[in-house]
């Protein structure tokens, strides 16, 4: 039932997306994690009568042992550095290079899909006019960029990682970099099927083309 989901989960050019996808959701955790923890700690901190703007005695006695860049960094830097090698060096011998023949005019892929970093793009096109979802939407996002300087002006959080005193700023860069990104990009990329109909994972395809 999820041959056609396993077909493209395990294409070469689509193997990147599902480590990006994991690492998405494992950094999100990690800090969340951290930034609870730290909430735990600033409270602490305030139920002994110490300031809480930043970390005190109290609060810092219960951090992670600080450790010097040299060696220390440095060594665990270039050991995670080798290891990133090694795994691109048998990634590259495992998975053959997502090459294909030159392009042809008279035969067009189906579905034919832009680059990962562009399909939740190309998703709001089943969403919106074609005016909205390539030049309104992407100018507002651009905007909105621009303006988090301007609307985020909670001086709270500065120096130091928190979710308490930071928990609306936080939530909203989750749900638009999350839910209205992320989510679209494993919409366009797993779930998209000839003539770009929408295909659920048990679902079969009626003809699976050979550029999907």
């Amino acid at each position: 039932m999820l041959r056609n989901l396993w077909l493209i989960v395990s294409r070469p050019d689509n193997v990147p997306i599902v480590g990006l996808l994991l690492l998405v959701l494992f950094f999100t955790w990690l800090a969340f994690r951290l930034g609870l923890a730290n909430d735990r700690l600033r409270r602490a901190a305030g139920a002994s009568g110490e300031p809480t703007d930043f970390f005190y005695p109290a609060a810092e006695a219960q951090l992670p042992r600080k450790m010097h860049a040299w060696p220390y960094l440095v060594r665990l830097e270039m050991l995670v550095a080798m290891a990133v090698v090694v795994l691109l060096f048998a990634w590259s011998i495992t998975l053959e290079a997502p090459l294909e023949e030159p392009a042809n005019p008279n035969v067009t892929p189906n579905p034919a899909k832009a680059p990962w970093y562009f399909l939740g793009l190309q998703e709001l096109l089943v969403y919106f006019d074609p005016w909205i979802a390539g030049v309104v939407l992407p100018t507002l996002i651009i905007v909105g960029l621009m303006a988090i300087p301007y609307l985020d002006n909670n001086p709270r959080g500065n120096g130091y990682y928190t979710f308490a005193e930071r928990r609306f700023e936080i939530l909203t860069f989750c749900f638009g970099f999350l839910v209205l990104w992320v989510l679209l990009i494993i919409i366009g990329t797993f779930l998209r099927g000839p003539y770009w109909g929408l295909y659920w994972p048990w679902e079969a395809w009626p003809d699976l083309p050979k550029h999907f």
